[in-house]
């Protein structure tokens, strides 16, 4: 998990496998929930430079992975971004678990 990279437009899903911090592998997310919150400033003091927000989808509890997909609005970005994936465990615990950057480069295809 780390910088992110996608062409202006596309929406396919940005996929993270969580794992322990200990041992590496996958854990089992099932009760949890995920935010992904792309910014233009790499450490906003508040919100007003969010850009947007994602609610992940769990796709493989089991297995840990969890998925963000932009919508047509939200991809229609270019530029250079900031964004940070924030847990909430089934007991209420919250954990950043990646941040880095996140930047969309113009494609050809414009429809």
């Amino acid at each position: 998990m780390s910088d992110l990279k996608r062409m202006r437009g596309d929406t396919y899903a940005d996929e993270f496998i969580i794992k322990s911090p200990v041992t590496g592998q996958p854990i089992n997310i099932t009760g949890y929930s995920f935010k992904l919150t792309v910014d233009t400033n790499k450490d906003p003091v508040d919100d007003t430079t969010n850009v947007y927000s994602l609610n992940g989808v769990i796709v493989d509890a089991a297995n840990g992975r969890v998925e963000f997909s932009p919508s047509d609005v939200q991809a229609d970005q270019i530029g250079k971004f900031y964004y940070d994936v924030q847990m909430l465990d089934g007991s209420g615990r919250k954990r950043t678990i990646v941040k880095a950057k996140y930047e969309f480069t113009q494609d050809i295809t414009k429809t």
